[in-house]
């Protein structure tokens, strides 16, 4: 079962939140003691995640930083104050798994160039652990401090933010992981959306008093998250129907009940989930089976078995598993009584589709697999040849049961 507590076993959101105090503390490098003027960058990221796919982070970036500085002259530290929007199929996809908080650090890209400098900065931070919400969107405030640099020539400095790296570890009301990875940490990349204007600042570097000891910058350190949330924009949203798959295989039986038998089964089923509505549309393909009989107890019959479903399947999410509504024809592909063919027309099958509601078992993970169970009816049956009438009076039945495992590939 298509970019849901994300039970990520996932989840995107999980990396959204980390990238948050990521971007914050890692992009900037440059501050002065001389007057500092607010900044404000608003920037869009598409973030990998297990389980809901690439998802949309959007962070809004707030600091103080100087428009001038010295020579020569450490900058100082700077604080750093951000938030991130996870959209709401994110956070479906966490509470897809059970996950109610999400922890963990990340790692943002930014350069500074200047006169005689090009520098690579790459800062860690420790992100605070977040309460995921039941639906909607998710804001998680960061705060940090930029790196101090040192500028030894003259001229402008222009500090730019870049991707991001997350590894995050989304965690059930219990305090235990998900297990959406073996060690239920997420590593996800983001990638910064093309076409932003992604400069931070541009500071002007003045002469005089300078020395010309190489630019050295010192570690930054961490603070806090403030209590004051930053400035909030909304974030970019993926389209309805996200285009998520999931793909199980299928093992199991069902059970005739008017012919006291069972049948094997063995298939697949594939899944388009939109997580905003959390719903899904699927293909259900199951193998040709066999079933074993005795009419009125002594009458040796066997049978074997085709199922076709009947338009595409359909069904909703729900908490941490799905209901579907399954729709499939019955085919009776040959009838046997004591060994002898009394039916060989592929045809001879159900004059009506059979329905089933199944659903998923308290246990069931998305990230796994798990058991999905239902009871159906088989109509009348026709084409069946000269023995049409006997067979489908002992093939039309109501209370047939479906027992499934389902195992994600």
């Amino acid at each position: 079962m298509s970019h849901p507590r994300g039970k990520k076993k996932t989840v995107a959101a999980v990396a959204a939140a980390g990238a948050v105090g990521l971007v914050a503390t890692a992009l900037v490098a440059g501050a002065q003691t001389s007057a500092a003027d607010p900044i404000s960058l608003t920037l869009n990221y598409h973030c990998t995640f297990p389980l809901v796919g690439s998802q949309s982070l959007k962070v809004v970036i707030n600091t103080d930083l100087p428009t001038t500085v010295n020579t020569g002259q450490p900058t100082g530290a700077f604080d750093i104050k951000a938030v991130s929007t996870i959209n709401a199929d994110t956070v479906s996809g966490l509470s897809l798994i059970g996950a109610t908080t999400l922890e963990g650090t990340a790692a943002a890209a930014a350069t500074v160039a200047a006169p005689g400098l090009n520098l690579p900065v790459n800062v860690p931070i420790t992100l605070d652990k977040t309460n995921i919400p039941a639906s909607g969107e998710m804001s998680i405030n960061a705060a940090g401090k930029t790196p101090s640099l040192t500028f030894t020539q003259a001229g402008q400095a222009k500090i730019t933010v870049g991707d991001l790296n997350l590894k995050v570890t989304p965690r059930k009301a219990d305090g235990s992981v998900t297990g959406i990875t073996p060690d239920g940490t997420i590593d996800a990349p983001c990638t910064q959306d093309s076409g932003q204007n992604n400069t931070l600042a541009t500071i002007t570097i003045n002469g005089g008093g300078g020395t010309t000891t190489p630019p050295v910058t010192t570690p930054p350190t961490t603070t806090p998250p403030t209590t004051t949330p930053p400035t909030m924009t909304p974030p970019t949203t993926t389209p309805p129907g996200g285009g998520i798959k999931y793909s199980f295989g299928i093992t199991g039986q069902t059970a005739l009940k008017t012919l006291g038998s069972t049948a094997p089964i063995t298939g697949s089923f594939d899944a388009d989930v939109n997580l905003s509505a959390k719903t899904f549309t699927g293909n259900l393909q199951l193998n040709p089976t066999h079933t074993d009989f005795k009419l009125f107890g002594f009458v040796q019959g066997s049978s074997d078995v085709k199922v076709v479903q009947n338009g595409p399947q359909t069904g909703e999410l729900v908490g941490t598993g799905f209901k579907a509504h399954i729709k499939f024809d019955t085919f009776l592909t040959t009838v046997n009584l004591f060994g002898i063919p009394i039916s060989t027309d592929p045809k001879c099958g159900t004059v009506s589709p059979s329905t089933s509601e199944m659903t998923t078992g308290p246990d069931f993970d998305l990230l796994k697999g798990g058991k999905l169970s239902g009871t159906y009816s088989l109509s009348a049956l026709q084409n069946c040849g000269s023995f049409n009438d006997i067979i489908s009076a002992f093939a039309k039945s109501d209370g047939n049961t479906l027992e499934l495992n389902l195992a994600k590939k």
